[in-house]
């Protein structure tokens, strides 16, 4: 649910007010807007962000927002956990819910956003981001610098290389639980899409294998 944040143009008229937050400070009035505004940007899932429901898959640790007044016009999800990549348990930070409000995609929120999740990510300290997001969208993940777990490959429109290349050389399938609205769960095998991002490692210090969740993401 990564994919509603990939429209960048000119920076918008009126800087929108920006916060990191820690899940433990956000009020009920703070979940019910995240909520209003994820249900908005990813219609597929709205049923899973009602009322003060402001997670579809593990609850994020911390929340980076951007607000328009009291509006909530930008925001992405990040948790700590261990994944097992291989053989390794490895900590790294989830990366989810990235998403620019429909009415305010196109103004340059995007690549805002992901430099205050660089920032972010620095605060929480694991070596490395990672989060799954669809091919579309890929190219706006690696101009800020993400890198896919598999072949590098050009940008999502064909027209022109992505700087960075490929963390490891050969495809990664990453395992997670993905649960619906009634609690039921189902193992699910993503074989494409897998990105990370260097923090305090680099992509050649990424551990061969492929991912195991051990539970759900963000």
């Amino acid at each position: 649910m990564s994919d509603a944040a990939q429209h960048a143009s000119p920076e918008p008229d009126a800087a929108p007010v920006w916060s990191t937050v820690a899940e433990g400070d956000l009020t009920l009035d703070d979940h019910e807007a995240l909520a209003a505004m994820l249900a908005r940007t990813f219609d597929a899932y709205d049923h899973w962000y009602a009322g003060a429901r402001s997670w579809a898959g593990m609850q994020p640790e911390l929340r980076v927002v951007a607000r328009d007044g009291d509006v909530v016009v930008a925001h992405a999800g990040l948790r700590r956990q261990f994944v097992t990549v291989g053989e390794t348990d490895l900590l790294v930070t989830a990366v989810g819910m990235v998403a620019v409000s429909p009415t305010a995609q196109g103004t340059g929120l995007g690549g805002a956003l992901l430099r205050h999740v660089d920032a972010a990510l620095e605060r929480l300290g694991s070596r490395f981001g990672l989060l799954e997001t669809g091919e579309a969208v890929q190219g706006f993940y690696r101009r800020a610098g993400w890198l896919p777990l598999g072949e590098a490959a050009g940008d999502d429109d064909g027209s022109a290389p992505v700087t960075g290349h490929a963390a490891t050389g050969h495809a990664v399938t990453g395992h997670y639980t993905a649960f619906s609205a009634d609690g039921a769960g189902v193992l699910v095998s993503q074989d494409e899409g897998w990105l990370i991002r260097e923090v305090s490692a680099t992509a050649a210090e990424w551990p061969d294998g492929d991912i195991r969740w051990n539970g759900q993401m963000v």
